[in-house]
């Protein structure tokens, strides 16, 4: 956070990206249910649909977080649903 007088003014015109370290606690700030890093992780490796990243260096990664929170807020969970099984009943392709 700047302390200049033109620092607020900056700050308004750059895209507000977040880490995964900082997503639970942001998601919990905009009234989603907090989820824990690990669990975002799969989700990033796993999920097709979750947004993808805005910028990546070595094992630095950026998402763009209005993206993000439109993934959670919309995101249907299956609390106790083994969803491993459904690939073992559907025929191979």
């Amino acid at each position: 956070m700047s302390h200049s007088p033109m620092g607020a003014e900056r700050q308004a015109g750059r895209p507000d990206l977040v880490s995964i370290p900082a997503m639970p606690d942001r998601l919990v700030a905009a009234g989603v249910k907090r989820v824990g890093a690990p669990r975002i992780r799969q989700l990033v490796a796993t999920d097709p649909d979750f947004p993808s990243t805005v910028y990546e260096h070595g094992r630095i990664r950026l998402w763009h977080w209005p993206d993000v929170l439109a993934y959670f807020r919309v995101r249907v969970t299956r609390q106790g649903e083994r969803t491993d099984l459904d690939k073992k009943r559907r025929p191979a392709e």
